[in-house]
């Protein structure tokens, strides 16, 4: 069976490589090849879990990535404790100054920790367009308030 990976999920994917091209004279970014499915299966199955569908067609994009000098850092899932044993699954890292990301095992919710303070999404979508704002904010900073025309300019009819 050949698994569909979410649209919503493909385009912030294409967004963000786009928005990485557009900012790569000023921030390095790698995308890793995607995950095969059989290895998420095979990590599901390991770690007695289910990976939110929007996250999993991510992890089929590209397994690993590095977004604009590690703003984001995705990682290949791993189990952690955060209140229980192994109740979390870490995901990514946001500017390397100890805000993580994760998602519940216990109900699947995507969030991340800053200093103590929790930040709830409403799925793995809202937290890649949150994190497109502060990218969106490198873009103004670097290329000036007519960055959307430029990005339009290069990107539009792809």
């Amino acid at each position: 069976m050949k698994y569909e990976i979410d649209y919503i999920i493909k385009e912030q994917f294409d967004y963000y490589k786009n928005m990485c091209a557009l900012l790569s004279e000023f921030k390095d970014s790698e995308f890793g090849p995607p995950a095969e499915i059989e290895k998420i299966e095979q990590w599901e199955k390991d770690n007695n879990v289910k990976l939110p569908y929007q996250y999993k067609s991510w992890l089929l994009l590209t397994a690993e990535s590095n977004i604009l000098d590690m703003y984001i850092e995705f990682s290949w899932p791993t189990i952690g404790t955060l209140n229980e044993k192994n109740d979390i699954i870490i995901i990514a890292s946001i500017i390397g100054d100890g805000e993580t990301v994760y998602i519940s095992r216990l109900n699947g919710k995507v969030f991340s920790i800053f200093e103590g303070e929790i930040k709830e999404y409403k799925d793995f979508d809202d937290f890649l367009t949150i994190q497109s704002l502060y990218i969106e904010s490198m873009a103004e900073e670097y290329l000036g308030a007519d960055w959307g025309d430029i990005y339009d300019e290069l990107f539009e009819g792809e």
